[in-house]
């Protein structure tokens, strides 16, 4: 029997007024059926008092809900993923993959929704880590990818790679992707990288302009440890480079720091209906031909 879900967390995209009109619709529909509302602690500027605003908005809830584009879908993801809390995207944005329905949608199947009535599908997430004098730091996390680069577009960065241990190649361009299969329709698509179904277990590693004529995307295994190393261009010069997860969140990676990207010891957890596949989507999104 499904669990019925009294405690909901909210992220929306408040640069938007639409998400933040829908989110004071969907706060006073949740507490009229009982539910406990949580919000991300930047939603305070809305001054809701039937909602709490906490830290713990997305780990202490039964099923996060976010409202916006793909940007608001990956941060909520990020929050929610490492406590395996669901997570249920609204679409607000222009040309968003990742959200499940629209927000009309949403109301509609709030009842089922409530009762635990819902399929979830696992999304594999990165992790990164930067290697410094042998320690490792913070770990990085993303559900779409990682992308190592230049800080200012300048120069060309060279961007050496082992998998498993094993040297692969050094890229000369500006940047590398390592994405996963949800992210593959993100920077890496822009990129020239390859479409994969979301459910295929892989990485892909795709260079960014790359500054050959040889060089393809890479797909290796998702189990695989994968080692980069930027080198200097010139002994006498350090192009500024930097990690940056789902294009929000970045760290700094000085000269020999070495970055470690494996699969994050959780999956995201994203409901879904049955509205739309991924098949559909891209249909949808890519202006594919329908069947005829």
């Amino acid at each position: 029997m499904a669990q019925s879900i009294t405690r909901v967390g909210l992220l929306a995209a408040l640069h938007k007024p639409q998400a933040v009109e829908s989110a004071l619709r969907l706060v006073q529909t949740l507490r009229e059926a009982g539910v406990e509302v949580r919000l991300e602690p930047r939603m305070a500027t809305l001054g809701l008092e039937e909602a709490e605003v906490t830290d713990t908005w997305s780990s202490e809830s039964q099923l996060v809900i976010a409202m916006g584009g793909d940007g608001t879908f990956l941060a909520a993801a990020r929050a929610a993923a490492p406590a395996g809390v669901p997570l249920l995207g609204v679409d607000l944005g222009a040309f968003g993959f990742l959200a499940e329905e629209d927000f009309e949608q949403t109301l509609a199947l709030l009842p089922a929704l409530l009762r635990g009535e819902f399929r979830l599908e696992e999304r594999l997430m990165l992790e990164a880590r930067i290697l410094a004098d042998g320690e490792s730091g913070k770990p990085l996390h993303a559900l779409n990818d990682l992308v190592i680069s230049r800080v200012y577009a300048l120069r060309m960065a060279r961007v050496k790679v082992w998998v498993n241990g094993e040297f692969v190649t050094t890229y000369p361009a500006d940047g590398l992707i390592i994405a996963t299969p949800t992210g593959s329709t993100a920077y890496n698509l822009s990129a020239g990288g390859p479409l994969v179904d979301p459910v295929v277990p892989c990485l892909v590693l795709m260079p960014i302009c790359a500054h050959t004529l040889y060089t393809r995307p890479l797909i290796v295994p998702a189990e695989a440890e994968i080692r980069l190393l930027a080198e200097e261009m010139r002994a006498q010069e350090h192009t500024e480079m930097h990690v940056v997860a789902d294009g929000q969140v970045h760290a700094d990676l000085r000269p020999e720091e070495e970055v470690r990207v494996t699969a994050a010891p959780f999956r995201a957890r994203l409901v879904q209906t049955g509205h739309r596949c991924f098949y559909s989507r891209l249909r949808d999104k890519l202006h594919w031909d329908s069947e005829s």
